[in-house]
């Protein structure tokens, strides 16, 4: 089968095609054939020109596949230690850290020295990003076994947005109780409707979700938020809020919108001693201004999430698989084009606004 990958021009903001041969491995690498492979947001920040990409970048983390080989005599294993088999159904992190620097030493793998990153690479003679029908991954790359009970639509975001989700929530609970709480979340995209099945789930009381699309809204409630407002009218949302906690404010705010006024949201709207996740921010912008003395008076807890360990995309998995069917993760992604279709493919996700639209191989 010959290769076909789709490279992405950042200074034309263009696609083109290259054609392959079939990787051959080499020692520690995998093969993998993608089967399909999901456009995050960063990928459409990328396409409209709000963050850059590498020359000859194949864009592209959000992907599943099936096992070809690998490049040695010992078969490799999966993250659980569980040896990998030719066909086998795989997703693998997006981020690989070398494990040795400072950052990987001490639980920051996300932010190695040295770091890869699966759709965020430059062209070096293999795939290595989602939209191609083949993917070589690297040395010491987390591998995760996919269930069968899981479709690609629901299991192709996992590597992204639910395992950065995970990510987040792992943070919160270092330091704030979920189980009782009242969140906000700001921004209904995938991450923020994620964000509200996984706060359902592990016992906040009630979830508030703001974003400016009705349509969002409506469908935040299926993923667990108990309030949704179609309005980013900051008063309103503190009106709701208050009556919710005795005039406290929210226990925990999230932003997963990335826009200065989501972030200033979920710094105003947060109670005394309250917790402000950031991951959202995943683009350059202009810098908002606050005031330290209210953030010393105030004892808040602010976090920023960038990527996530492989432990998170474990998570992640085993979340998806445990709500199957409870949560409509497979209504998130709108519609489903060919590899040869990846413009026009990004193209329909800008217009449309969409949470997620599918590539398949």
């Amino acid at each position: 089968m010959n290769g076909l990958a789709i490279e992405f021009d950042s200074a034309t903001r263009s696609f083109s095609r290259r054609l392959f041969a079939e990787p051959v491995p080499q020692r520690g690498e995998i093969v993998v054939r993608v089967t399909r492979c999901t456009i995050c947001g960063s990928d459409l920040h990328t396409f409209l020109g709000r963050r850059d990409a590498p020359p000859n970048c194949v864009l592209g983390h959000e992907m599943i596949g099936a096992v070809v080989g690998w490049g040695d005599e010992v078969t490799p294993a999966d993250f659980h230690g569980r040896p990998l088999c030719v066909g086998q159904r795989v997703t693998w992190a997006m981020a690989v850290g070398c494990g040795q620097c400072f950052f990987c030493r001490n639980g920051l793998t996300q932010k190695c020295q040295s770091l890869f990153k699966y759709g965020h690479e430059s062209w070096t003679g293999k795939p290595t990003g989602g939209l191609s029908n083949y993917c070589v991954l690297v040395p010491g790359t987390p591998v995760f076994s996919i269930p069968d009970s899981l479709p690609d639509e629901v299991a192709c975001p996992a590597n992204c947005a639910t395992a950065t989700v995970s990510a987040a929530m792992r943070l919160l609970n270092e330091t704030h109780s979920v189980k009782g709480s009242v969140a906000l979340i700001v921004g209904a995209g995938t991450l923020g409707l994620t964000a509200a099945a996984q706060l359902s789930v592990s016992g906040a009381r009630e979830i508030v979700v703001v974003d400016p699309i009705p349509e969002r809204i409506d469908l935040s409630r299926d993923f667990g938020a108990t309030h949704g407002l179609n309005s980013t009218n900051r008063d309103q949302v503190h009106s709701i809020l208050k009556s919710l906690t005795d005039g406290r404010g929210a226990d925990i705010t999230l932003d997963f919108a990335g826009a200065n006024d989501a972030v200033q949201t979920c710094l105003d709207l947060v109670r005394v001693g309250g917790c402000v996740m950031l991951a959202g921010s995943v683009f350059p912008s202009d810098g908002i201004s606050f005031l330290p003395e209210r953030i010393v008076r105030r004892m808040l807890t602010i976090r920023g999430v960038h990527n996530y360990l492989a432990g998170d995309l474990d998570q992640a998995i085993r979340f998806l698989e445990s709500t199957k069917d409870r949560f409509p993760f497979e209504h998130l992604v709108s519609k489903t084009f060919g590899l040869t279709q990846t413009k026009a493919a990004f193209d329909y996700a800008v217009a449309n606004r969409s949470l997620r639209v599918a590539v398949r191989m």
